[in-house]
């Protein structure tokens, strides 16, 4: 057996094909009745030995059965556990076995050599590995068929004369096949050895021309330093355009002598043989960015690649935006409001400036005043318009009936005909033509407007079916509870995140991605969760409300 039967999975795998079910020793009882096979009866038994399972006799350890065929030809193989092959031979009065397979762990085949017994009376194969500590284990059963041809007839006594030296002939190959194994594991060494030795040989002779070269270096390098005014080559491309926010600028940077480091606006890149791939950021409009390269003389070439990004803006008929801003503070009747004006101004200028609205301004507004400003919008607006109610003020909450209310400048607390209902509003919102209509609420009790919808995944598709179909949805700063009127600093916690969204925004915006941008910090600031639907009966067909921004 060779020395590198260490191998977990070839101690295995010879295990099983010797009938090696487990490594604990038997009694000596098992090997009663047995005979070892010689050489000869070893040949003809394994020249056409089919499905030899093994274990046979419950004991193994493992659930798997390992199946093996041996021909004639020297061959055989196994499975189904582990697909495996290989030759075997006989040599003196053992069978030796060379296992092959795929498996990257077995630099070289693995060989072992292993004795056969037979128990006529029971027709029973069983195998003996003769260097480890335990006894027969069974191979196959019932093999009466192949036995046949093999049962010694009874002895005479010229063959009982002649039973002494063939023993001792079968001792002498045995010891003749060990020697032969024995030198040729010794010439295997010798050859390794002398492998070995010609590898240090050649690594010696590579680190003596290491060392020449280095002391001639400093004067190679002075010579050069001498000569070489020539800066490095910056190939890469000029002009980039983009959508993207991120970018990678990739190129090459070579010198004749020696290049010691290339720059990307001022900071080290890494390079490999002077090619560079790196990301970076570029903002909206006109980027410059500067690559630098250097040599070991000191020689530097820069070269500027324009990155100019546009808005990622997909080409769809959005319409004409159109927005309603409300904003009161100075209550004649109920609790005055510091923030709501505030507000109120800063969205209609953010509206105006970054999205091209056209926006009516109300502060302070009665009753009146919002309903003429809701007639104003139905006689104006178009099919393909779009509109943005922006109210920021105080809320009502009727416990009997469920209907919300918002309260205007001369509102009473005791006095309905000034409040404006979602009826109302509703109303409203069905008599316009415009395809898309907003409203967001920064009031108390603002969530009876509500209720839940979902939005399918956003892409180009998306959103000119959203773009196409008539929207009528809902940004409430809270649900049935009351909201903060600060919180923002200048503003409220909700008309803070609000502005956020819309600020940071660089393309199109719909309105369930401004709602999750919005809900989770006012959720974190505030004891108000705000919520985003469809608004109840006013004409809802599926569509959303976006934000495009322009400049």
């Amino acid at each position: 057996m060779r020395s590198n039967m260490n191998s977990p999975r070839r101690l295995l795998i010879f295990a099983a094909l010797i009938g090696f079910a487990a490594l604990s020793p038997r009694s000596a009882d098992a090997a009663e009745g047995f005979q070892a096979l010689n050489g000869t009866q070893l040949q003809r038994l394994f020249e056409d030995l089919q499905d030899v399972t093994f274990p046979v006799d419950g004991s193994s350890n493992y659930s798997d059965n390992y199946i093996f065929s041996f021909r004639s030809d020297g061959s055989w193989e196994g499975g189904p556990t582990f697909s495996v092959w290989g030759n075997w031979r006989v040599e003196g009065a053992t069978l030796c076995v060379t296992i092959k397979d795929g498996d990257t762990e077995w630099s070289t085949p693995f060989e072992g050599c292993f004795s056969v017994s037979v128990n006529w009376t029971e027709g029973t194969i069983a195998g003996a590995f003769p260097d480890l500590k335990f006894d027969r284990f069974i191979m196959k059963k019932g093999a009466f068929s192949e036995l046949a041809s093999l049962q010694p007839a009874a002895p005479t006594a010229v063959a009982q004369a002649a039973a002494p030296r063939q023993a001792a002939a079968d001792r002498q190959a045995a010891q003749n096949a060990a020697q032969k194994h024995d030198l040729e594991m010794q010439r295997l060494a010798l050859e390794r050895q002398r492998l070995e030795s010609e590898t240090e040989l050649q690594k010696m002779q590579l680190e003596m021309e290491r060392l020449r070269q280095q002391r001639a270096a400093p004067k190679q390098q002075a010579r050069a330093v001498e000569t070489d005014r020539t800066p490095p080559v910056i190939q890469s491309a000029a002009n980039v355009e983009t959508r993207a926010a991120l970018i990678t600028i990739e190129g090459r940077a070579s010198d004749d002598t020696n290049l010691v480091r290339v720059e990307l606006n001022g900071k080290r890149i890494d390079t490999s043989d002077g090619r560079f791939s790196i990301s970076a950021s570029v903002a909206l409009g006109r980027n410059s960015m500067r690559l630098t390269a250097f040599d070991a003389q000191g020689n530097k070439a820069e070269r500027i690649v324009t990155v100019t990004r546009e808005r990622d803006i997909p080409e769809i008929a959005y319409g004409k935006y159109h927005a309603l801003v409300i904003g009161i503070n100075d209550y004649t009747g109920l609790p005055k409001l510091n923030t709501a004006i505030g507000d109120a101004r800063t969205v209609a200028k953010t509206l105006e400036d970054l999205y091209g609205y056209s926006v009516t301004l109300l502060t302070n507004p009665s009753r009146a005043d919002i309903i003429d400003a809701f007639d104003d919008l139905r006689d104006t607006l178009a099919e393909e318009d779009n509109l943005l109610i922006y109210y920021a003020g105080h809320g009502w909450l009727d416990q009997q009936t469920g209907r919300g209310y918002w309260l205007p400048v001369n509102a009473k607390a005791d006095r309905r005909s000034r409040w404006i209902s979602n009826a109302t509003l509703t109303d409203a919102l069905q008599g316009l033509l415009a395809k898309h209509v907003m409203v967001v609420a920064d009031s108390c009790y603002s969530g009876t407007l509500t209720r839940s919808i979902k939005v399918p995944e956003r892409n180009r598709a998306y959103l000119k079916r959203i773009a196409e179909k008539r929207a009528r949805v809902v940004l409430s700063s809270g649900g049935l509870e009351p909201v903060s009127d600060s919180g923002g600093g200048k503003h409220s916690i909700f008309a803070a995140q609000f502005l956020k969204a819309l600020k940071t925004n660089e393309g199109v915006l719909d309105g369930t991605q401004l709602f999750e941008r919005v809900r989770q910090t006012v959720i974190l600031n505030a004891d108000q969760t705000p919520e985003y639907s469809d608004i109840r009966k006013a004409g809802h067909e599926g569509g959303d409300f976006l934000f495009v921004r322009r400049n």
